[in-house]
């Protein structure tokens, strides 16, 4: 098969890090190339040089789009090569129009006096929309759209000169997607290399390789560990070849296995609590289990951490943490009372250029305070320390957060809080985008803290978290707990079926 994009040979280090290591990576036309790897494997340095922003090193080999060898490190080039990027966050400004998004870094069509052609301009929208199927008001603001909408959108205003576009790199283009919404993504997907485009799938969710794509690429340390037609690569293959053979695919389940003393206390408890989707949702946790909250999406099983941020405003029912009941859900209240939450939406605008050192110790500044000064010299020994318990990669305090695979920011962020030694640890998705390597390494470090006592809430989509490492289940419907699982009880299937017996229910 003739190729539109190949790269050959390519090696990237950073320092001492070789973050690449010789290689060669090629798309075809109206393919889909799935690229996974553990994080830190190479998957966004090798994106970053095709994208042009990473120059590898001087003994790389060729990078040739269509024939026509394409410089590295010039992103301009890139573009005009027919490279387009649509990466994670998507990049739309909620505050803006689905049209105004769609024309950023570009200029309107103007008439006399430089009055902008708004009826040109909407009717070209809605035809740059339905290159990707979408039908909607151009002039509808994108905070209004759902999540494959949005991804729609940035799909289509990558494809807005079809012509021009030849590769289509997404980058984990299901981390924030309901499951429901996979298929509509796929379709699309399929929309587009039904025009000639050739693909780049990254995803660390292993059932979408075999789902979607054409090919496989697995990356193991900055090399290539396999290559080929997806359908030669089962998913025991591919977590042997992400993780190779020091790690397994299921962590351990010692916090499940543990046994809970009978006087265990209880630590958290939501009394008919309604707020958000939750419309009189009660449970309790205790110390050393690890509670699952699974539901399908609008069902409220997210918004027991945003009670708890204060960011959801407590219409009725009670929150008690320590049996003492809380009015005002606060960060800062519950912080004092051993409580630590994990949102799912980890905005890093604020703390991405920040380091890895600042943001470890960000949530807790006393242990490493000298009356009124920091205590520096201490503060870096308890990082390094932090850094290789944790096993955060690179092992480079200094290093700025916005610079670590996603599974590394996810460590930093669990590491964070775990560092303060809480009594409740309550988590949002904390594997959302992360691959099965680094998956096992954060709900071990979960379990950990469990098995030392510390009670844990894991509010997730990923069944396969649940199943590994939860004492109980609680499955959320319509805002309340409709039922919950136990011991055996406790499989990706049953939660599932759950899940979906609840909404029949409640239909």
């Amino acid at each position: 098969m003739s190729s539109i994009l190949s790269i050959s040979d390519v090696s990237k280090t950073f320092v001492s890090t070789r973050a690449l290591d010789d290689v060669s990576f090629t798309v075809g036309p109206s393919e889909v190339h799935a690229l996974v790897g553990h994080n830190g494997s190479g998957k966004s340095t090798l994106i970053k040089v095709l994208s042009g922003f990473h120059q590898p090193d001087a003994d790389s080999g060729a990078f040739v789009v269509d024939g026509t060898e394409v410089p590295y490190g010039d992103p301009e080039a890139c573009h005009r090569a027919g490279l387009r990027f649509i990466h994670q966050e998507l990049g739309l400004l909620d505050s803006l129009s689905v049209l105004e998004n769609l024309r950023l870094g570009d200029t309107y069509e103007t008439g006399p006096g430089w009055r902008i052609r708004w009826r040109r301009e909407r009717s070209r929208a809605r035809e740059i929309l339905s290159i990707v199927g979408l039908d909607l008001d151009p002039e509808i603001l994108v905070e209004e759209l759902t999540p494959i909408e949005r991804t729609q959108v940035a799909v289509a205003r990558a494809l807005q000169s079809e012509s021009a576009v030849r590769v289509l790199v997404l980058d984990e283009p299901t981390a924030t997607l309901p499951s429901s919404e996979v298929d509509r993504l796929f379709e699309l997907i399929r929309r587009t290399i039904a025009q000639g485009v050739g693909i780049v799938y990254v995803s660390h969710r292993l059932e979408e390789i075999h789902a979607i794509s054409d090919r496989v690429t697995v990356l193991r340390e900055g090399r290539i560990a396999g290559t080929g037609p997806s359908r030669e690569f089962d998913n025991d293959r591919l977590v042997q070849l992400i993780v190779g053979d020091t790690a397994e695919e299921t962590p351990p389940i010692a916090a499940r296995e543990a046994t809970r003393s009978r006087d265990a206390g209880e630590v958290l408890a939501f009394e008919g609590v309604t707020a958000g989707e939750l419309a009189g949702a009660s449970f309790s946790v205790q110390s050393g289990e690890i509670v699952g909250m699974a539901g399908l999406a609008g069902s409220g099983v997210h918004d027991v951490a945003a009670v708890l941020l204060g960011s959801l405003e407590l219409e009725d029912g009670t929150v008690r943490v320590q049996g003492e009941a809380i009015q005002r859900p606060e960060p800062q209240g519950l912080r004092a009372r051993g409580v630590a939450v994990l949102p799912s939406a980890r905005d890093l605008k604020g703390i991405g250029e920040m380091s890895i050192r600042e943001n470890l110790t960000l949530s807790d500044l006393k242990p490493i305070t000298k009356g009124i000064s920091l205590d520096l010299g201490g503060e870096r020994r308890e990082v390094r320390d932090l850094i290789k318990r944790f096993d955060i990669r690179p092992p480079e305090p200094e290093k700025p957060l916005a610079e670590l695979s996603g599974g590394n920011k996810q460590k930093v962020a669990v590491a964070k809080w775990l560092r303060v030694d809480p009594d409740l640890l309550v988590l949002d998705e904390p594997t959302q985008g992360v691959d099965v390597g680094a998956k096992a390494e954060i709900l071990d470090l979960v379990s950990d803290a469990a098995a030392q006592g510390v009670a844990a809430v894991l509010c997730s989509s990923d069944l396969d978290d649940l199943a590994a490492i939860c004492s109980r289940v609680l499955i959320v419907r319509g805002g309340q707990i409709a039922t919950e699982l136990t011991g055996d009880r406790i499989t990706r299937e049953a939660i599932t079926e759950e899940c979906y017996r609840s909404a029949a229910a409640a239909a």
